[in-house]
């Protein structure tokens, strides 16, 4: 009698807002499941779950982290976990009624971005020590010419101060750093949907590509 043979399948846990949950394109070209076809290469049982969430907030994560347990036990099974988290903190910096910067809320909410993600780290370890991690750092949609371009300086004040968080936050628990800012500077027209936030289907390839690459 031959022994039936055990198929182990790695899971690549993909968290995090809208970048994840591939807002404006089809679900086959998320950048989760474009990194998962990479990576299938070398383990064809690699199998992605996709637990991305549209406006998710880092708070909101934490939240998931700690209440939803099937998002707790798919972590604590996971040998990959991807996130792209913190855009969405950003966004409540604008006054939507006048589409301006509340600068004086700046501090505060990097603050609190920086205290919720070392517990959203805290947690991800607690559930699963020894997974790989890979986070990306948030790129800025606008260009500094064109409809939006009184903003850019302003945005991309934000966005390296919190790129600054990330980075740091990420490298204490020991977290790739994956910094999608750079593969958008400069080509924002090229990978940036007409909703002028979200990548488009040639900016999701990118992201998937660099966090194939890191």
């Amino acid at each position: 009698m031959v022994a039936s043979k055990v198929v182990i399948r790695l899971l690549y846990v993909a968290l995090g807002d809208s970048i994840t949950a591939g807002y404006g394109v089809a679900g086959p070209f998320s950048f989760p499941n474009l990194y998962a076809n990479f990576l299938r290469r070398h383990d064809k049982a690699l199998h992605v779950l996709n637990l991305g969430v549209n406006g998710l907030t880092t708070s909101g994560l934490l939240n998931l982290l700690k209440c939803n347990q099937s998002i707790r036990h798919s972590i604590a099974q996971a040998s990959l976990i991807t996130l792209t988290i913190g855009s969405n903190d950003l966004l409540r910096l604008i006054d939507s009624s006048h589409q301006r910067l509340n600068q004086a809320q700046i501090p505060l909410i990097l603050g609190n971005m920086n205290k919720t993600l070392g517990l959203v780290g805290q947690e991800i370890r607690l559930l699963n020590p020894n997974v790989v991690v890979k986070v990306a750092t948030l790129y800025n949609p606008l260009t500094g010419w064109g409809l939006y371009a009184n903003y850019y300086g302003l945005v991309q004040g934000m966005i390296d101060k919190a790129n600054a968080i990330i980075i740091t936050w990420a490298k204490s628990f020991g977290e790739v750093v994956v910094y999608l800012d750079r593969e958008f500077i400069g080509k924002e027209p090229l990978l940036i949907s007409q909703d002028h936030a979200h990548p488009n289907a040639l900016g999701y390839q990118v992201i998937a590509k660099a966090f194939a690459r890191y």
